[in-house]
């Protein structure tokens, strides 16, 4: 029996071993997704240098998209620019309004819209300058007609989103008054149907730069405890149930949320700089993944059960769209050049993408694309396979023969 152990690991025996150990781990293996088509992609340019900074899904498959625009690229005010299209990007209608910026956009149950938008100030020298300014909530009507505004002193919204009853929720935050303890504060109000607050919760030492309405009819709050220097650690999220009270607060080890979804089993998905991550329905990190030198804007959800983030190279200036699976490991990716990407939505059979169009030094263009859900290939047998491991047997076979001999 010795003799015969020993006489097998002669080279020929060794080969066919050795190939088995490599065909059949190879066997079954998974093709890896290609990177979406951008299936249309359309600029907006009223005047010479204008951007979109957010999309939303419209009921009838189209697009609502806000954006600003300047006459002048130096030295002249912002005006806000809405954009209604259908599903390709076509332009049904615009509206302008001047003397503000924009910040967030959402169609209301009755096919108008709700805009966020504010105007800020600065007074003092560079290294210390004072910010003051107020913000609006604007009632548009399907057509695109302004129906009512109403302001909120003090307060630069972030997000802002239509509620249950009828009433919208304001996400954002407080400019503070100079020699204040905290340079802002983070606020959520809710307002009535008409815009009026009806109540709000402020969280002093915070910024919201993300927020959204929870399946349950509370709220998530997300953003930075550093507004203008974005420190490692100071991302937060908070959660909050329908009347504001806080349920939990939590910090991660991420220098800002840009953006927060919640996932289809209570989870939230959130983008920010140079980090995604995932945290259960308690705000327990679930994962957290490194994207170095991105500017994570948008995060979406994907119908396989993955996420998609869009944003912006901070680099190089260029945008980016990148999906994962479930686990957040990246399996495509697209780049962008010339363009920056601000917002993202998703969009039957895909996502659109919102931002600007650098069509010189001096002009860019609001821009508006299209890309499709990648679709993962079926497992498959790897080629050559059975050949392969017939052949790996017969080598076996005849080792063996040889030995017996």
């Amino acid at each position: 029996m010795t003799e015969n152990v020993r006489d097998f690991w002669k080279p020929g025996a060794i080969l066919a071993a050795l190939l088995i150990a490599v065909v059949l781990p190879a066997g079954i293996v998974s093709a890896s997704e290609t990177s979406p088509e951008v299936a249309w992609n359309v600029t907006f340019a009223p005047e010479n240098n204008n951007k979109f900074d957010a999309v939303a899904p419209t009921a009838d498959g189209g697009f609502i998209a806000l954006g600003s625009t300047l006459a002048e690229r130096y030295g002249v005010s912002e005006s806000l620019l809405l954009v209604k299209t259908d599903g390709e990007g076509n332009e049904a209608w615009n509206a302008s309004i001047p003397g503000i910026s924009p910040a967030a956009v959402a169609e209301t149950a009755d096919g108008g819209y709700i805009v966020g938008a504010f105007n800020v100030s600065s007074s003092g020298s560079d290294q210390e300058s004072t910010y003051q300014g107020s913000s609006f909530l604007i009632r548009i009507s399907a057509a695109g007609e302004e129906e009512w505004r109403q302001a909120i002193p003090g307060m630069k919204v972030s997000s802002v989103e239509e509620t249950a009853d009828g009433g919208y929720a304001a996400i954002g935050w407080l400019w503070n008054p100079p020699g204040s303890e905290n340079e802002t504060t983070a606020v959520i109000v809710k307002t009535d149907g008409d815009g009026t607050p009806a109540w709000n919760r402020t969280f002093p030492g915070l910024s919201a730069n993300a927020g959204s309405v929870t399946a349950d009819g509370g709220y998530v709050i997300g953003g930075t405890k550093s507004p203008f220097t974005y420190d490692i650690g100071d991302g937060f999220l908070i959660r909050l149930d329908a009347d504001g009270n806080t349920l939990w607060q939590k910090n991660y080890q991420v220098p800002i949320i840009f953006d927060v979804e919640e996932t289809d089993d209570g989870q939230f998905v959130y983008s920010g700089n140079y980090w995604y991550g995932l945290v259960d329905g308690d705000g327990e990190e679930v994962w957290l993944r490194n994207m170095e030198g991105l500017s994570g804007y948008a995060v979406e959800l994907r119908p396989s059960g993955g996420y998609v983030v869009a944003g912006t190279d901070a680099r190089n200036g260029e945008g980016f769209v990148f999906g994962t699976d479930a686990d957040g490991t990246i399996l495509w990716d697209t780049a962008f050049t010339a363009t920056g990407i601000y917002g993202a939505s998703s969009a039957p059979g895909g996502y659109t993408l919102a931002g600007i169009r650098f069509l010189s030094p001096d002009t860019s263009a609001a821009w508006l694309a299209g890309i499709a859900e990648p679709v993962s290939p079926a497992p498959t047998a790897a080629p050559g396979f059975g050949a392969a491991a017939a052949g790996a047997a017969l080598l076996l076979l005849l080792a063996g023969r040889r030995r017996r001999g």
